[in-house]
């Protein structure tokens, strides 16, 4: 049983694992020419293919017959021949040519190559494990003379353009290495070798263009063959991997990137237009989509009527421009922006007017790119159209194909800071109806939520501006209306909201009431040998006191309306109130532990480091930044409405919003100073 089953696992190892020639495989990798001559001289006539004279190594100059050496019957073939497992002298089926080309280029190795070559000449052809000839095997270790001399081994023909399993010559290799030297050699002994493209679509310069290597070895590759290919793969050509390229030179490339594709549309300008396969992107798709400026003025320079081609989704590349929020790149396909750092090929005037419809041009869906801004949330795009004093309302009202213009996707969306510069433009029509007879006041009431939610929340906002700015329902009855989008409170998601919710104010209030609780009996200072407070003659100290009783009031009064808020018998609706005072109550008793802080701190300090004091003062009031938020989401939309309906509308809207605003965060510090006055105006603490 033993014997079978060693049988078996060693039945297919024996196909694909080669002889075990440690020896000859040493040989090759050293260059011994010597020792390599004596090893050869060895080979049994078994370790041959079929019609292969076995001959003495003396006989170098004698080759092998029964050899198939027409190399022109193609363009382009994959190796002539596989090395077999008898032949090979590694897993990976390299023969001793494969090993002795990749290894060196010295004297020795060259002369080893060329006994091998007179031994087997049917190996300079044959390809090992993954299709690779010797020759792909120098290229790819960079033996230029190695190279060299397998090429005049095979003595011209078409051996230059044998292919490996992925489709590549050593054209490929040598690109990808970076060697101007092996490139000068390969395309001196083939001229258009590099029309070769590999299995993928990719040439040699569309390589030698993604790699970001040096242009010299594009220009070297042109000037052997000006009709060599600019194919990629998936149908992209070697214009599309410039665009893409990163803007500054890098440690391979001497030019930046608009100065790379100036290059290649100086050899073909029909690239520009030129799509790939899979998304039928140009070039200027993909350089719109990258924001990079010089090479989109530069393409549009050379024909300004590549902004006007799709792709297969219908978008043209302003769509994608504002899909990637690339502000410039709109601006400068928009023909608003000469952008023209790099030299170019057409008048900025002419793209220009040519441009100038590219803002009507709608994609597969009837979106222009301000629809596209909006749906993608590009904030910077849409503030820039929204800014542009000469977009006509048919565009800031274009309606796409479900009827929906930019301000209702933006009142979808939830986002004030798109929706505010939409608004602020009084061409932006309010009471539009998209295809399911919704105004963007409509959307704004379905989406607005239901329940408890924070102030602040943008829908609520968008909602209440959009009522503010006099926006009026679609033409529907509003029971109806109601019936079909139901706002009811669903109870169990609010009850888990509640539940979780808390949990965190309840710990928040619990630990606010225990420091109040805390420091009311260890006031600053300390206590006196009267059991008085030694500092109870300051009204600093009265701030102290009456600022930490606030903080333990609102802090005991958060807690209790939090027992309201989590108690399930409770109805749904008292519950979400009591959470709404209990948040309420546990802000202000921060607001006011802060203050307790404060003036603590400076009561203790003054009288020996004044200054000390009021910076502690000055650095506890950055606990307030929040009330600075609260106060600019507010006035933003405000002075939204104020540019959209006019000062003699809404004059009066800004300052109560700010003042609503501040008297709801401060109402605790407002009680403190009417109490400190007081005692003072009574002359007592």
């Amino acid at each position: 049983m033993d014997s079978e089953k060693t049988t078996k696992q060693s039945e297919p190892n024996d196909e694909v694992q080669a002889p075990h020639r440690p020896e000859l495989l040493m040989a090759a990798r050293h260059g011994d020419r010597d020792r390599l001559k004596r090893l050869l001289g060895t080979v049994s006539p078994a370790a041959l293919p079929v019609g292969e004279v076995v001959l003495r190594v003396e006989d170098v100059e004698t080759v092998g017959v029964g050899v198939d050496d027409d190399d022109d019957a193609d363009d382009a073939e994959p190796a002539a021949t596989v090395v077999t497992s008898a032949e090979a002298v590694t897993v990976a089926l390299d023969s001793v040519l494969h090993v002795v080309a990749s290894s060196g280029d010295e004297p020795t190795f060259l002369e080893s190559a060329t006994a091998i070559h007179g031994r087997a000449s049917h190996l300079l052809d044959a390809g090992n494990g993954k299709g690779d000839t010797p020759l792909h095997c120098a290229a790819r270790a960079g033996m230029v003379r190695m190279v060299s001399h397998l090429l005049d081994l095979a003595r011209g023909g078409a051996f230059a353009r044998r292919r490996n399993s992925k489709g590549e010559t050593a054209l490929h290799e040598a690109v990808r290495l970076g060697s101007k030297a092996m490139v000068e050699a390969l395309m001196s002994a083939d001229p258009e070798l590099a029309r070769v493209v590999a299995a993928d679509g990719g040439s040699p310069l569309y390589l030698a263009v993604s790699l970001g290597r040096r242009d010299d070895i594009a220009r070297l590759l042109h000037e052997h063959d000006m009709g060599l290919s600019y194919a990629g793969p998936d149908g992209n050509n070697a214009l599309h991997a410039a665009v893409q390229k990163g803007k500054e030179r890098s440690e391979f490339n001497d030019l930046s990137i608009s100065e790379t594709t100036a290059m290649i549309l100086g050899w073909n300008k029909d690239l520009i237009k030129q799509a790939d396969r899979h998304r039928g992107s140009t070039p200027l798709h993909v350089a719109a989509s990258w924001g990079h400026h010089d090479v989109i003025s530069l393409l549009l320079d050379a024909d300004p009527s590549a902004a006007y081609q799709p792709d297969h989704d219908g978008a043209f590349p302003i769509h994608v421009a504002a899909y990637d929020g690339q502000v410039r790149a709109v601006s400068i396909l928009l023909g608003l922006d000469n952008h023209r750092k790099c030299a170019g090929l057409c008048s900025g005037e002419r793209r220009r007017r040519d441009l100038r419809g590219c803002a009507e041009l709608r994609d597969g869906r009837g979106r222009s790119f301000l629809h596209v801004a909006v749906e993608e949330q590009r904030q910077s795009v849409v503030a820039y159209a929204c800014k542009l004093g000469n977009l006509s309302p048919a565009v800031m009202n274009m309606q796409d194909d479900d009827g929906n213009t930019a301000l209702h996707l933006a009142v979808m969306a939830g986002n004030m800071w798109i929706f505010n510069p939409l608004m602020e433009r009084r061409k932006v029509e309010l009471n539009l109806t998209n295809n399911k007879g919704e105004t963007p006041l409509d959307i704004a009431w379905i989406e607005k939520p239901v329940g408890v939610y924070f102030g602040l929340n943008q829908r609520v906002k968008i909602y209440k501006l959009l009522k503010g700015a006099n926006a009026m329902e679609g033409n529907h009855r509003w029971d109806l209306f109601l019936k079909k989008h139901n706002k009811k409170v669903d109870e169990e998601v609010e009850g888990k909201k509640l539940t979780e919710s808390t949990q965190t104010i309840g710990v928040g209030s619990v630990l606010i009431a225990t420091v109040a609780f805390a420091a009311a009996f260890a006031p600053p200072g300390d206590y006196g040998d009267d059991g008085a407070p030694r500092l109870a003659d300051r009204y600093a100290f009265d701030v102290f006191i009456i600022a930490n009783t606030l903080a333990f009031i609102c802090a005991g009064l958060s807690v209790i309306s939090l027992t309201y808020a989590g108690v399930a018998a409770v109805d749904m609706r008292t519950r979400m109130i009591s959470f709404v005072f209990s948040a309420s109550f546990m802000a202000c008793s921060a607001r006011s532990l802060g203050v307790a802080f404060a003036f603590g701190m400076y009561v203790v300090l003054a009288p020996v480091a004044r200054t000390t004091a009021i910076a502690a003062c000055v650095i506890t009031g950055l606990a307030l930044a929040d009330v600075a938020w609260f106060v600019f989401v507010v006035a933003a939309g405000e002075v939204m409405l104020l540019k959209r309906l006019g000062i003699a509308r809404a004059w009066w809207r800004l300052p109560f919003a700010i003042m609503a605003t501040l008297l709801m965060q401060f109402w605790p510090y407002i009680v403190i100073v009417v109490v400190v006055l007081y005692s003072k105006i009574r002359g007592v603490h």
